[in-house]
């Protein structure tokens, strides 16, 4: 998302797949892999790239402040060596290749590419081979120094502990690694993003057995400045997705019968400060059929809107999913931190979703699933 920032005004401008690769990095210590370093004390350790942001986290039932103490300094210090870039430049092209080679994969970045003209979303998370090529230890150093730096993070804990303990540990280590003094100040740059997709259809042609589709429908942005009012869209959209492609819809359930989708199917909203849309899709017999038959339904159901009973009955079981959570501290502890980097409490879930109006779910809906916003994407055998 960060492909473009300013800083002590100069622009700089990063590859593809910066990010990423930046976070492979990030294990390679003066010590070993940092993933050995974990496991040596009986604690699992990994990380993850998304488009809005990238994690390191670990979870154990043992050793917790020794693996704390090396989560900080795995984040915090950074030990980039040009040949050890090299070596990783190797790995990750492996990666990216395996990428390549994923139908999911390919299908979903055609989407983003065809719903966006311009916004980094539309970027890939891993590179390209040739992206990859151009990403050097200066640049990767320049990187961790802006964003890496701890007004740019956020850091969550879960489970039995004592928050004054942790945070204090935590500040401590910073003091002690020299990294808690303020950081460069610096400015995201997004361009100016259509509202409209930037193409109405998109196929790729793979070696496949069964083709694939996604139908992604293109949201306006929020801004930084309206954390809460993105939260209740985000909320508005996920009972309204319910209601209508739901295992329990009549068009889920004429879909399914027909043989055009399986338990492969799902709906999702994506969004951030600068960017939001709505994705649905999975495999079937076949993708412009069931494309077509979808797109129908909603348009039907669309005119007449949903009803008070449809989303009080999907906002007691997203109530039930919520309260879900708490048995899972890892799965819990990764929504509470992605919420937090868009400025938004996760808690504050049910008192959101206890107040959603009819009238603001059924405008959503007028406003997202209009025909002008779909984007088309799909998967062919050949």
């Amino acid at each position: 998302m960060d492909a473009s920032f300013e800083t002590g005004g100069q622009v700089h401008d990063v590859p593809d797949g910066t990010a990423h690769f930046l976070e492979h990095m990030a294990f390679e210590t003066d010590q070993g892999n940092a993933l050995a370093l974990f496991a040596r004390l009986g604690v699992r350790g990994n990380a993850f790239t998304s488009s809005v942001a990238t994690a390191y986290y670990f979870t154990g039932t043992d050793n917790f402040w020794p693996a704390l103490r090396r989560l900080v300094e795995l984040v915090a210090v950074s030990r980039l060596t040009p040949k050890g870039v090299e070596a990783e430049r190797r790995v990750i092209a492996q990666e990216i290749r395996m990428y390549e080679d994923s139908p999911a994969s390919r299908l979903q970045e055609r989407l983003l590419e065809a719903l966006y003209a311009v916004h980094p979303i539309r970027r890939s998370i891993a590179g390209t081979l040739e992206a990859v090529e151009g990403i050097t230890p200066d640049g990767l150093r320049r990187c961790h120094a802006t964003f890496y730096h701890p007004s740019n993070l956020v850091f969550v804990a879960a489970g039995d502990l004592d928050p004054e303990r942790v945070f204090d540990a935590v500040e401590g280590e910073m003091d002690r690694l020299g990294v808690a003094q303020p950081g460069e100040p610096f400015r995201r740059l997004v361009p100016d993003e259509p509202l409209l997709p930037a193409s109405a259809r998109t196929v790729t042609t793979l070696p496949v057995k069964r083709p694939s589709f996604m139908l992604g429908w293109k949201d306006r942005p929020f801004g930084e400045d309206h954390p809460e009012a993105l939260f209740r869209r985000e909320v508005d959209v996920s009972l309204l997705a319910d209601v209508v492609f739901g295992p329990t819809s009549g068009l889920f359930n004429d879909l399914y019968r027909a043989g055009l989708i399986d338990e492969s199917f799902s709906v999702r909203y994506a969004s951030g400060s600068t960017f939001a849309h709505a994705v649905a899709g999975g495999t079937t017999r076949d993708a412009d059929l069931v494309s077509e038959r979808l797109l129908e339904g909603i348009s039907r159901w669309r005119q007449k809107g949903i009803t008070w009973p449809e989303l009080q009955r999907k906002r007691r079981k997203a109530h039930g999913q919520f309260v879900g959570l708490f048995d899972s501290l890892e799965g819990m502890a990764t929504l509470f931190l992605m919420y937090r980097l868009k400025g938004i409490n996760l808690f504050s879930y049910p008192d959101v979703l206890e107040t959603t109006r009819l009238e603001e779910v059924n405008r959503a809906f007028g406003e997202l699933f209009a025909p002008e916003r779909v984007t088309v994407a799909t998967v062919t055998p050949g």
